[in-house]
């Protein structure tokens, strides 16, 4: 008999187990019945994706057993669908809307208060529902008590910038899940030991005391997200002149190029060059080689939280209180009242980014090299 409540079950082709060794439902030792049904929309920034798998391992332990399907973006796809606790990922680029529509969950969890995000958990069949739901006029509002703060800093800056809880302690509350820390769930399957063992060789990294990761991609929401590249320079200078045996990999993303070629015309052979067009599954390879990794808020210090690497990273315009370290790195920002104003662009001179030193960071990579 076949046992359709596992969660291993496919319904139009041979499940996992039965691929790996030909077993058979009633002597299967993997059977596991598929208790709790959740849905978890969250489509924002790859790096926003990436920081709220952090929730997946406290949402197990809360919900034994559980089947955890995550709706998304295409271009979070591949990070997610290795995440040993995510059952199904489905993206909004494809069909996703049949599976929504038909299917029941016990319960569905929106942190985006994004009327897409919303509208999509609006329309799910779930018994509980946190987050955000869109009303019957499109607009996206808090489903739950414990959501009403997020949306009040969501739209009040002044509350935003008097926050002090991370992020991660802030979906937790509104999921009504027990906070116990965890970091971003990477699964180290991606990493590519031909590509790190390839790149170490290419770049003379083999007999590296310790290398240190500068990651330059910020985005481009936020004018001043990133730092400038006399102090990138600076800081590599700095780095070789007073470390010896410490290596330096410089990192970008394909917003990066022409702003890391600046870099690189300078540092020279001080730096080894990781590129700014590598796939998600590269850049996690190339990230995983570091000691640590120096960044702005970014997808790359999400990622660098998630394989557990020494962080420090450099914020201005967006909330140094929100982000998690996990007691592996430090957070520096400028001492100025506009700090989190989450301006797209500003005119100060100097800016917050400008006023973080290169010395402060030099201090921090010290702290952590003897970690």
């Amino acid at each position: 008999m076949i046992k359709t409540d596992c969660k291993f079950y496919e319904g139009s082709k041979p499940c996992k187990p039965h691929k790996l060794d030909g077993r058979e439902c009633e002597n299967c030792e993997d059977y596991s019945r598929a208790a709790f049904r959740i849905l978890i929309v969250k489509l924002d920034a790859l790096g926003d994706v990436l920081r709220t798998t952090s929730l997946l391992p406290n949402l197990h332990e809360k919900y034994p057993n559980a089947s955890v399907t995550w709706v998304t973006r295409q271009n979070a796809q591949s990070v997610l669908k290795s995440n040993p606790y995510i059952d199904r990922v489905l993206t909004v680029n494809g069909n996703y809307l049949e599976f929504i529509l038909n299917e029941e969950f016990d319960a569905g969890i929106c942190l985006d208060s994004d009327s897409l995000s919303a509208s999509i958990l609006a329309l799910a069949k779930c018994s509980e529902k946190y987050g955000f739901v869109s009303g019957n006029n499109g607009k996206p509002l808090p489903v739950n008590k414990e959501a009403e703060y997020w949306w009040l800093m969501g739209v009040n800056d002044k509350l935003k910038r008097e926050n002090r809880k991370t992020y991660q302690e802030i979906i937790h509350g509104i999921c009504l899940t027990p906070y116990r820390k965890f970091p971003p769930v990477i699964n180290k399957s991606i990493v590519t030991n031909d590509l790190m063992r390839n790149f170490r060789a290419a770049n003379k990294l083999e007999n590296s005391k310790k290398i240190i990761g500068i990651n330059t991609g910020g985005g481009n929401r936020w004018e001043w997200k990133k730092w400038i590249p006399e102090y990138y320079i600076e800081l590599i200078k700095n780095i070789k002149d007073t470390l010896p045996g410490t290596d330096i990999i410089l990192y970008g993303g394909p917003d990066e190029v022409e702003f890391n070629r600046i870099i690189m015309a300078v540092a020279g052979e001080r730096a080894a060059d990781a590129g700014c067009n590598n796939s998600l599954e590269d850049f996690i390879t190339l990230v995983s080689i570091c000691d640590i990794f120096v960044t702005p808020d970014s997808l790359g210090f999400h990622i660098a939280t998630g394989l557990e690497k020494n962080v420090i990273v450099l914020v201005g315009p967006t909330s140094p209180w929100e982000l998690e370290t996990y007691g592996r790195g430090e957070v520096i920002y400028p001492d100025m009242d506009c700090i989190a104003c989450y301006l797209n662009k500003c005119d100060k001179n100097p800016n917050c980014m400008m006023n973080i030193r290169p010395d402060a960071v030099m201090d921090a990579i010290k702290k952590y090299l003897n970690a």
